[in-house]
C-alpha cells in the first residue's frame, strides 16, 4: 500500500503532529514541538510507546533557563527522542518547545526544528516506512550550526510502556585468554535487580511500575534489541561497527527503565563535527503481531537474528 502521510491539528493533548502509515503500521510525531514520534502502532492497535498525557514526568534542571531562556525545567513527554551522548544537563536536556518544520517524501517525512540556541546544534529526524511491511527506517542528524568543534554520538531513545519483557543478546567471542564483552553500570543501578535477568545467551528486564531506576549499557554488537507487550513485538535494529569509538565506556546500547517507561536506546560512534558537519544515525523498526507469552529465550529464538 502506499504511504500516506496527514497533518492533524491536534493528537492526545500533545498538539500538532503528522500521521504516517501504510495501512499496516502507524505512527505520530509532534510538530508544534520536538521532533518526538509519539505514537507506534499495528493499525487500530495499542500506542507501543510510553507518553506522557499527565505531564508528569518534569525534570528540574537547574541553569537551563541561564542557559537557554526556556524555562528551568525538562519535559520528558515520550515517545523516541534523539539527544546527544555524552549526557549532559546543558546539552541533553534543551526545551525542545520549539515548532518543526516538516518536509513530506514519498515514504514519510523529515522533521527538521531550528538550530538549538546555546548549544549550536540541530537535530533532523527523516522517517522512512516500508510500503509494504509493518517496518519504519528513521535516520537521526545532528549538526554543528556553530563556529566551534564538538565531539559527539547521536543517541536514538525510544520510551516504551511498561509491562513487557526486553530481551537482547550477549555479543559473546571465541578470542581465547582475552575478555569478550562490556557492561556498563550507572551508579543507582542493583545489579541484583528482580527485574534484570542475566542469562549466559541474553539479558533480559521486565519492567513492572518498581520506581527504582535501573540503568545498563553494552556493546550490542548483535545491533539489536526486542520488546514484547500488547501482543507486539517491537524489534529495534542498528548497525554496529567494529573497532568504532563509542561513549560511555564504549557503548553502542542502553537501557533504562523506572515507575513509567522502558527506554531501549542505541548509539552512533563519537564524531567530531566543525562548523557546517553532521553525524547520523540510523535506526530499522520492526512489528509483528505477537499473541502469545514468550519466555525470554522463545523470544530471541523467534525473532532474533
Amino acid at each position: 500500500m502506499p504511504v500516506t502521510v496527514t497533518k492533524v491539528e491536534q493528537y492526545e493533548g500533545f498538539g500538532a503532529c503528522v500521521h504516517v502509515t501504510n495501512g499496516l503500521i502507524e505512527l505520530f510525531a509532534t510538530t508544534d514541538r520536538g521532533p518526538r514520534i509519539i505514537h507506534l502502532s499495528l493499525c487500530g492497535g495499542e500506542n507501543l510507546f510510553w507518553t506522557d498525557t499527565k505531564s508528569e514526568a518534569v525534570i528540574p534542571v537547574q541553569g537551563l533557563d541561564l542557559a537557554f531562556g526556556k524555562g528551568d525545567t525538562y519535559h520528558i513527554l515520550g515517545g523516541h527522542r534523539l539527544w546527544s551522548s555524552p549526557e549532559h544537563v546543558l546539552n541533553s536536556y534543551y526545551p525542545d518547545t520549539d515548532p518543526v518544520e516538516v518536509t513530506v517524501t514519498p515514504q514519510g517525512c523529515v522533521l527538521t526544528p531550528p538550530p538549538q540556541q546555546g548549544t549550536c546544534l540541530q537535530l533532523v529526524m527523516e522517517v522512512r516506512m516500508d510500503p509494504e511491511r509493518e517496518r519504519v527506517s528513521v535516520r537521526h542528524r545532528i549538526q554543528n550550526t556553530g563556529g566551534g568543534v564538538v565531539t559527539l554520538a547521536p543517541w536514538a531513545i525510544t520510551q516504551l510502556a511498561p509491562g513487557g519483557l526486553e530481551v537482547f543478546p550477549q555479543s559473546k567471542q571465541d578470542i581465547a585468554l582475552l575478555p569478550d564483552r562490556v557492561f556498563v553500570i550507572w551508579p543507582y543501578t542493583d545489579m541484583g535487580d528482580r527485574r534484570l535477568t542475566w542469562n549466559d545467551g541474553f539479558v533480559a528486564i521486565r519492567p513492572d511500575g518498581t520506581d527504582r531506576p535501573m540503568k545498563i549499557g553494552t556493546l550490542n554488537r548483535a545491533g539489536y534489541a526486542l520488546y514484547h507487550n500488547k501482543g507486539v513485538v517491537f524489534k529495534k535494529m542498528w548497525n554496529a561497527l567494529p573497532g568504532a569509538e563509542y561513549p560511555d565506556f564504549g557503548c553502542n546500547f542502553e537501557t533504562y527503565t523506572n515507575r513509567h517507561f522502558i527506554e531501549i536506546e542505541s548509539l552512533a560512534p563519537l564524531s567530531t563535527l566543525y562548523d557546517g558537519q553532521s553525524a547520523t544515525h540510523e535506526e530499522e523498526w520492526f512489528c509483528c503481531r505477537e499473541p502469545q507469552t514468550l519466555d525470554e529465550q522463545a523470544l530471541l529464538d523467534k525473532y532474533g537474528n
